[in-house]
C-alpha cells in the first residue's frame, strides 16, 4: 500500500481529509453535509476522485453507496505533518521545534503535563544510554 504524505492538498481536500479522520469513514453525502460552505454533490464526488487519484483515500461499497476512508492512518498522517513542520520551520531540529512550541505556552502547562513531558524525555535518555 502506498503511503503518501498529505502535501499539495487544496483547502477543500484538506477539509475532506479532516472529516474522514474525524469519522474514520464517510459517504460523499455525509462529507458534503459536513463541509463548510458545501459545494454541490458532484463537486464533492470530483474532489473524492482527486483524493483517490493522489492515493490519499480508498473506498468500499456499502449497498448502493460508496464509503470513503483515509489510506494513511491518523497517527501516520500526524507524524508526517510534524516531520514537515520540523523540516520546514526548524531546519530539521526537533529540539528547536519543542523549544518553540513550549515558548509562552510552557508557562501554562499543568504540573501533570510537565511530568508527562519529563517522563517522555527520560525514556528518550534511557534509550540513548550504552
Amino acid at each position: 500500500m502506498v503511503h503518501r504524505e498529505h502535501v499539495h492538498l487544496t483547502r477543500r481536500e484538506r477539509q475532506i481529509m479532516d472529516i474522514l479522520y474525524r469519522h474514520s469513514e464517510a459517504s460523499a453525502a455525509d462529507i458534503q453535509q459536513s463541509l463548510p460552505d458545501s459545494p454541490g454533490y458532484s463537486a464533492v464526488r470530483a474532489l473524492l476522485r482527486k483524493l483517490m487519484d493522489k492515493g490519499h483515500i480508498e473506498y468500499r461499497q456499502d449497498g448502493a453507496r460508496y464509503v470513503y476512508r483515509p489510506v494513511l492512518s491518523k497517527n501516520d498522517a500526524k507524524h508526517s505533518a510534524v516531520r514537515r513542520l520540523i523540516n520546514t520551520f526548524f531546519e530539521g531540529s526537533p529540539a528547536s521545534a519543542v523549544v518553540n512550541l513550549l515558548g509562552d505556552a510552557g508557562q501554562k502547562l499543568s504540573p501533570a503535563e510537565i511530568a508527562a513531558i519529563e517522563a517522555e524525555l527520560e525514556k528518550i535518555k534511557r534509550s540513548k544510554e550504552p
